[in-house]
This record gives C-alpha cells, structure tokens and sequence, in this order.
C-alpha cells in the first residue's frame, strides 16, 4: 500500500463541487482545483499556468474535451480519470508518438440507467403521439385521431441496441422489463456467459441489416472509435424501409453523418429520428435537422455527469490505485475504447 494519498488535480468545469463531494468521501485527501468554469462541451486551450500546474500532476480528474492540448505534456501523470463516459479526445493522438504511458479510464457504470430513461421516455412519446396531444391541447381540441388512440404498447415493439456494454444492458434491461423484443450488436461472438438474458437475439456488426429489418426502434450506443466512425452512412438505413423503423442517437454523433439522417428520412427509410449527439455540437442553426418535424432534437443531456457520482466513482478507483490494484473501466489508447 502506498505510504501517502496521492494528490488529485481537479481539471474540470466541475471542479468546485467536485472537491466538495471527495473531501466528504475522503477528508484526508488533498485535492487541488487547477481550473474549472470551462463551457462543458467547447474544448479550450490551456492557460500555461494551468499547464504547470498539471505538470506536477499524478492523478488528474479531468474532462475529456480539455485533453487534446495536454496529451503530451504531462510528465509525472500516472492516472487520468475522465469527468465522461466518452473518450473521443482519444483520436487526436499523435500517431507518430508512443502512446502515453499513463492510465486513462473513463467515468463507467453510471449513465445506463439515466440512457435507458432517455431512451424508454422517447419510445413511449413516440408511440402515445405526445407532441400531437400537446398541440391538440394548446388549441382546444379532443382529438383521438393522428394516431392518439391506436397506439402500440410495449410489449409489441422490437428494439435494436447498436452497442451492448453497460450502457447498452442497461437499455436493454429496462425495455426486456416492459416485454419489448430486444437484439443486441455486438462486435464479436459473445459467449453464453457474457450474454445478456436481456438480450433475446445477439447478432454481429456484419448482421447490421438484419436488425434494422426486424426492428421498430435502432437505438445507437456506439462510442467513436475507428471502427464505428461513420459506420451508419450510405444507405445502411434502406434496410429499416419496411418496418419505417424509429431510429435513436445516444452513443457518439460520428458514427452516422447528417446527411444520412436526412435523406433517410426523405427517403421513407425512417420515420422518425430521436437525437441527443451531432457530428458538430453545438447543433449548427443552419443544420436543416432543426426543420424537420420527423427529428426530435436534444442538446446532448441524454445522460449527464453529476459531481456526486463522479466522485463516487473516482473514489472507489482511488482506493484501488492507493492499493495498486487494478482500476475499473480502463481504456485502451490504441483501440480508442
């Protein structure tokens, strides 16, 4: 066991709460608050007092999008803790370099829960016709028609989970919970034991048609990776043209261009589109996405990080890291995930 508590730099728009949360949880630990107040989605370069700052750093707690700048320049970091659960920074790394030798893990086994209300909240909207009846009641209407009164329950809907790590179980549990159908791609054969039982049928990325096929809802949850950037463009989607599938957007606005949303939904493949990520974010105001009724736009917050269990998180790797055991939810800087 290490004879000290390493010291932990803050490098967060977090920060302030986030100091508050891991005194409670560790009051002996020393914690030092580098920068905060950043914009929560604009990246920003480093003032070069918060480099030197960093530079002395071991362990930094910090977001993601402020680690472009900083990927080589931390000398002493041994441990990076991510504020997110993404870790698109990844892809900005200098290929020509070795990769950085410290650890870098992200902020897991939290948002599934938060993703799967997300997601259940907007399949229910959908099918109930929401925003139609909010329309009807701001004009005085009982109106049954549009679809309000024939409605599709739960249990006769399929979904398909683009992505089946926590998160992606996590959604799958809450729609297995209300009888929904539920298939899962993966990128390798799972064994029976790594399988979900929430999952009634796994199939691999090369079986991508498929679900689209057999399913009323897509749900992305794909991180941005080499192997997943762009992976929805072109005419994936014609596969959805006869069930006119509803398709959901939770994992990284990458995976799937503008482009391909719009002309899918032009194009009769899809009916709807629910979106909470974009390739550009914010949202540009010329993005033609913003007029179309049959897209649902949300400003990234399908799932968010909150101070206290970010702390909580940290904290539990901390004390693994004191102990040098192995921490949770580490990312391989090759792979990006």
């Amino acid at each position: 066991m290490a004879s000290r508590l390493p010291v932990v730099h803050l490098y967060t728009y977090m920060a302030e709460p986030l100091q508050e949360c891991l005194l409670k949880l560790c009051p002996g630990m020393t914690v030092k608050v580098v920068g905060s107040n950043f914009d929560s989605l604009v990246p920003s370069d480093p003032a070069p007092e918060h480099v030197a700052a960093l530079q002395e750093a071991e362990v930094l707690l910090m977001d993601p999008n402020l680690m472009p700048p900083l990927m080589y320049q931390l000398p002493r970091l041994k441990w990076m803790q991510s504020t997110w659960a993404g870790v698109d920074s990844i892809k900005h790394l200098d290929k020509t370099k070795p990769i950085p030798n410290y650890t870098l893990t992200r902020f897991g086994g939290v948002f599934g829960p938060a993703m799967a209300e997300y997601v259940i909240s907007h399949i229910v909207n959908t099918e109930r016709r929401a925003q139609k009846q909010w329309e009807n009641k701001t004009k005085g209407l009982w109106d049954r028609s549009g679809g309000i009164h024939e409605y599709r329950p739960l249990e006769m809907l399929s979904v398909g989970i683009l992505g089946v790590g926590d998160i992606g179980k996590e959604i799958a549990r809450c729609c297995k919970t209300f009888g929904m159908t539920v298939w899962g791609m993966v990128r390798r054969e799972l064994s029976q034991d790594k399988r979900s039982p929430y999952v009634d049928h796994y199939r691999k990325f090369s079986e991508l048609p498929e679900i689209m096929q057999k399913c009323d809802y897509i749900c992305n949850v794909l991180p941005s990776t080499a192997e997943t950037r762009g992976l929805l463009n072109g005419h994936i989607l014609e596969s959805c043209k006869e069930k006119k599938s509803v398709f959901i957007n939770v994992g990284r606005g990458d995976v799937i261009s503008e482009e391909t949303i719009v002309n899918a939904i032009q194009s009769g493949w899809i009916s709807h589109a629910i979106l909470d990520v974009f390739e550009t974010e914010p949202l540009p105001a010329i993005s033609p996405l913003w007029k179309m009724p049959q897209v649902t736009i949300t400003p990234h917050v399908a799932a968010v990080s909150i101070p206290s269990q970010v702390a909580e998180m940290f904290y539990d790797n901390y004390q693994r890291y004191t102990k040098g055991e192995e921490l949770k939810y580490i990312v391989n800087l090759e792979n990006g995930y």
